[in-house]
């Protein structure tokens, strides 16, 4: 087996406890439970949407990082309207810490992601055909299937 193999092996069974202990945490009888370790209640929204969105980014590489964060996001609201059939209180304030440790996790890959393209003098990949067609006004892309058989017969006349 793979080096990586094991590495994602071993990064998904990471998450897969990370997300028992958030759950725990989120939907038990343990409010107030962050103070033991200083925190605020705030704070540890924050730190724990932070490293569960960057054990999702390493335990799924190939999926596109936005589609986590609003996935990640998603449980979020979801964990807070959860909280109003366990006893607990659910808050937007909570959410809100949610979306702070998401981005802190999300916006540095986005950053160099950026600086990837700067450094190779590059605009980034076009996601819609239509931005393509913006970005090389008119140059002919090399393409497969019926498209390039029509665009070469067109340059043959």
């Amino acid at each position: 087996m793979p080096r990586a193999h094991k590495a994602l092996i071993y990064i998904r069974t990471c998450l897969g406890l990370l997300s028992i202990c958030i759950g725990v945490l989120v939907l038990g009888p343990f409010s107030g439970a962050e103070e033991a370790f200083g925190l605020t209640d705030k704070e540890a929204h924050i730190i724990a949407f932070f490293a569960l969105t960057i054990m999702l980014q390493l335990a799924f590489p190939r999926m596109r990082r936005t589609d986590l964060a609003l996935g990640v996001l998603a449980v979020g609201a979801l964990i807070e309207v959860a909280q109003l059939f366990t006893g607990r209180s659910a808050s937007v304030a909570d959410w809100m810490a949610d979306l702070i440790g998401v981005g802190a996790a999300t916006l540095p890959s986005y950053i160099e992601t950026f600086r990837h393209f700067a450094r190779l003098g590059t605009a980034a990949p076009a996601r819609r055909a239509s931005d393509a067609s913006e970005q090389t006004e008119g140059v002919v892309h090399a393409s497969s299937g019926p498209e390039r058989a029509s665009r070469s017969q067109t340059k043959q006349d």
